[in-house]
């Protein structure tokens, strides 16, 4: 039985796999399917035990998300705050261990909002991407998350898996803005992978600087926050949880 064995049945079952901080064993391909830049980092952790598994992980960035910048770091232009993110992801990627060639921005179409625009270019070039990487998991925010953007990832990768015809398991995460959400996985982590997790996601200086002024706490210290607030864990223990999806698997 392999995890992902052990995951449907405890899905079946009603019950949520608890996994320690431990490779999660296997070949394929595993894709961070990142709304914005730093949303890899904040699944670092399962991103960090599937390529310790085995798995080939690759992160695809849809948007710049230029508008979570602020005028103060970079100045007002779009293009030098989407410039700051690109670089950001890609020091957070080296950091991580990432080969070049598996970290991809696919720069669609933002709204004047600043979220993805649903237009037919966007998800033409998104089914796309993902027809030619063909992933056998992905992971990505939640369906149960109030960003439009997150939302609207999750329903268009929802879409293609359906319709791809082989198996896709999608594990949809939790993070701050996820509502009314039961995992079927728990990742449970210390405080030296909870340390590691927080210089990744500290590359993002941008959203540190922002979080610093407008929350009073540095952007890892938000994320970490969401992680160790999981009901039961003893102090100094974090998790990551997600909602899976099995796409194309055999009933």
């Amino acid at each position: 039985m392999t995890w992902i064995d052990d995951l449907r049945a405890a899905q079946r079952a009603g019950r949520c796999l608890h996994w320690p901080d431990a490779p999660l064993a296997g070949a394929g391909r595993a894709l961070a399917l990142a709304p914005h830049p730093d949303d890899p980092d904040a699944v670092g952790v399962v991103l960090r035990l599937l390529a310790q598994g085995g798995w080939q992980v690759h992160w695809t960035v849809l948007t710049s998300s230029w508008s979570g910048v602020e005028d103060g770091f970079v100045g007002p232009d779009p293009v030098a705050k989407a410039a700051a993110r690109w670089q950001e992801q890609r020091a957070s990627a080296r950091l991580f261990g990432l080969p070049d060639d598996r970290l991809v921005f696919l720069d669609l179409d933002e709204g004047v909002d600043g979220h993805l625009a649903p237009t037919a270019a966007n998800r033409a070039r998104y089914n796309a991407h993902l027809a030619a990487l063909a992933p056998d998991v992905v992971v990505l925010p939640s369906r149960a998350d109030t960003n439009p953007t997150h939302a609207l990832n999750y329903a268009w990768c929802a879409d293609w898996a359906a319709a791809w015809g082989r198996p896709v398991l999608a594990l949809g995460n939790e993070d701050p803005k996820t509502t009314a959400f039961t995992p079927d996985l728990q990742l449970t982590f210390g405080e030296t992978t909870a340390a590691w997790k927080g210089a990744q996601l500290e590359c993002h200086v941008s959203q540190s600087v922002r979080n610093q002024r407008t929350r009073h706490m540095t952007f890892a210290d938000r994320i970490l926050r969401v992680n160790a607030a999981v009901p039961g864990l003893p102090p100094g223990t974090y998790a990551e949880r997600f909602q899976a999806e099995f796409f194309g698997y055999p009933a």
